[in-house]
Order: C-alpha cells, then structure tokens, then sequence
C-alpha cells in the first residue's frame, strides 16, 4: 500500500499543495495519508478526495483568511519595514493578542466548518490519521485515525494537531492539546505500523521533532524542499504561491529523476553521461589542471576537481561524476539569476548561463566559478 506523509510548517504547508499536484499528475495514488499539524489539515482534503478546493483555498491565501489583522501592516512587519506606525499597530496586536489568551482561532475554525465534511472523510476508503499532544494527560502523544476520534469531533481534534502555544486554545472534550509537532512533526510510523510498505512524505524543512522510523525496510521516501518557505505564519499571497510553484517542481524532481539540487536538469544515461565527460575537450582539462595545480590522466584531473568542489560546495562525496559538474554549474547559475523553474537538458542549461554570463560579478564559490567559466569558454556541443 502506498501512504502520503504531510509535515508540519504552518504557512510552509502550501509546498504541499504544488508537490501533490505534481505527483497526482504523474498518476501517484494514496491509500492512506497521515499528518501533523498544517499536514493534518491538509491530509483531510485528500482524505475526502478533494484536492482542487485544498489547491483553490491555497492558491487565494491570505493572512486575514486566518487572523483578524490589518493585512498591509502585517505584511510590513513580515517584510521588517518598520516605522511609528507599525510599532503601534504591533503593540495593539500585542494586547489584544493578551486579552484574548492567544491568538483567536475562529477564522481556522470557519474555515474546517466550510470546507471540512466529517461524513465524506469516515465513508472515504483512504485511511486517516493525525497527531496531536494530550497535555492534559501528562503531555501524552496521540496518533489517531478517524475511527479513533469521536463522531463529530473530528474537525475539533484536526484543529488541536496545529494548536500551536501562541493559540488561544479551545478545550476538546474537556482536555487540553498542543500541535502534534511537538511529539512528531513527520508521522511515517503510524502508516508503517498499519501496514504501508511504500510512503511517501512531504516535508516543509521543520526542526520540529520526528520520531525515527521504526522499520527500515519499508520504502519511505521524501520529497524536500530546495529552497526556503518563509516564515510560520507568512500567509502573503505571494509567499505562498512561490512555495507552490517550489513544491510542484521539487516534487518532478522527484518523479521524473531529474538532476541537480537548485536546479532542474533531465536525467542523462549512464553512456550519455561518460560521453559528456569524455567530450569536454582537451583544452577544458588542461586548463582546469592548471587551476588545480595537479597533473595525470583526465580521470584523475576529474576525480581532483571532484574532491575540491565537493569541499568547497558542502557536497555529499558520494555524488557521480555528472552530479558533481551541474552543482559546479548550479553554484554559478545562482549567483547569475538564472530562472530557476524550469526544466533544462544539459546542454540547454550550459548554454543558459553561457547567455546570462557576467564578467563582473562576484562569485560566492570561487573555484566553482574558475572551473566554468574555462567550461563555458571552451564548450561546443
């Protein structure tokens, strides 16, 4: 059975919705989905078999659809454009964020009451679960499937999964409950323990605590994000249609192999990829030993640019051959701006920073920058 992991991450959440519009297009499936948090609120859309609406809600995002806030000051305080202004507006949210025990839930609670059917996700034949902290139970961790909650009360214990401390909380069958992130913000084992052999997870980058998964021969894997979401609450409407644009192409890199790590570059074949290397040219290879400073065969030259990029990038060492050139491409092609949501072939993407060259800008990674630029002077394809 295939299972759907959605992490936690508040405003990150909406790198959910581009990923699993990417993988439903793909023709992926789920069984069952489980989540903490915004990952519980969003696995209850897919749990009632309707994810347009979650992509719809997400895509109009705004911060007032949640918060009862002034929407142009909250965006400056998220953007730091302070002034007299804005520090009174901050201080009168401030107080009325104090006389009301946290911030109001109401709009959160409108919005599960709207969009929400309790009915649909119990029939659904997709298994549901969520987790949530019983604090009132000697801070007690609950991993719940939809027949483990009350009838009626689903919606109150899908709210209690994101009951972050800066919530005005309301009680739920007379107990207290905090955001399930605090026990695990990434809830694989409830799926494993069901018996899924093949996962899925989304992740939003969190530091909230996972719990490590109980069985390492089940096939989990995950789809991460390439850049950063943002803030918790950053609900800004281009915020969040940046991290569904990020999630969707994450998400393809996922699905269809694709290469890089910033960027997006079809996979090449084993042959396709010696053959790239083999035919970098003679002059390439004589000009990145002087750079290097080190002498032998090509194999050799290529195994020491390799190493050296490998530490100056922060890679993983066991990266191939091809891999190792497009983050040396990919180091420069981020300090050139180069458009980032697209899909590229090797060639296309060489010949994309070969057009958006800059003589003059400064590199971050200078040895990276030295080894292309002798590539893009002397590549012919």
């Amino acid at each position: 059975m295939r299972g759907l992991v959605l992490e936690g991450g508040g405003a990150k959440g909406s790198f959910h919705v581009g990923a699993l519009k990417a993988l439903y297009e793909r023709g992926y499936t789920f069984d069952g989905v489980t989540g903490t948090s915004i990952g519980a609120l969003n696995g209850a859309f897919i749990a009632q078999n309707d994810f347009d609406t979650l992509y719809e809600v997400w895509y109009n995002a705004t911060p007032s659809m949640l918060f009862e806030v002034d929407e142009s000051m909250f965006c400056r305080i998220l953007n730091k454009d302070y002034d007299k202004d804005v520090f009174k507006y901050a201080f009168r949210l401030f107080k009325s964020t104090l006389s009301t025990n946290g911030v109001p839930l109401d709009k959160a609670q409108a919005l599960l009451a709207k969009y929400i059917d309790e009915d649909r996700i119990r029939k659904s034949n997709i298994d549901f679960g969520i987790v949530t902290v019983l604090t009132s139970d000697d801070w007690k961790p609950l991993e719940l499937f939809k027949e483990d909650i009350p009838e009626g009360e689903l919606k109150d214990y899908l709210l209690t999964s994101a009951y972050l401390p800066i919530f005005n909380r309301p009680l739920v069958g007379g107990k207290q409950y905090l955001d399930g992130g605090l026990y695990d913000n990434c809830p694989v084992n409830p799926l494993i323990y069901r018996g899924y052999d093949n996962i899925i997870a989304i992740r939003t980058g969190s530091n909230m605590p996972r719990q490590q998964v109980i069985d390492g021969t089940v096939k989990v894997d995950y789809i991460e994000p390439s850049d950063t979401l943002g803030k918790l609450l950053d609900f800004r409407t281009e915020r969040i249609r940046e991290n569904i644009r990020l999630g969707y192409f994450d998400a393809l890199r996922y699905t269809d192999r694709l290469l890089g790590v910033k960027y997006y570059v079809k996979p090449l074949s084993r042959a396709e990829g010696i053959n790239f290397i083999e035919n970098l040219g003679h002059n390439v290879y004589v000009e990145w030993a002087k750079i290097l400073g080190v002498t032998g065969t090509r194999q050799e030259l290529l195994s020491r640019a390799i190493e050296a990029v490998t530490y100056e990038l922060g890679l993983n060492w066991n990266l191939e051959k091809v891999d190792v050139i497009i983050a040396i491409l990919e180091s420069v092609a981020l300090d050139l701006n180069l458009e980032k949501f697209k899909i590229y072939s090797l060639d296309e993407f060489i010949k994309a920073i070969i057009e958006n060259w800059r003589a003059d800008y400064k590199p971050k990674h200078e040895l990276s920058y030295n080894l292309v630029k002798i590539l893009i002077e002397n590549y012919v394809n």
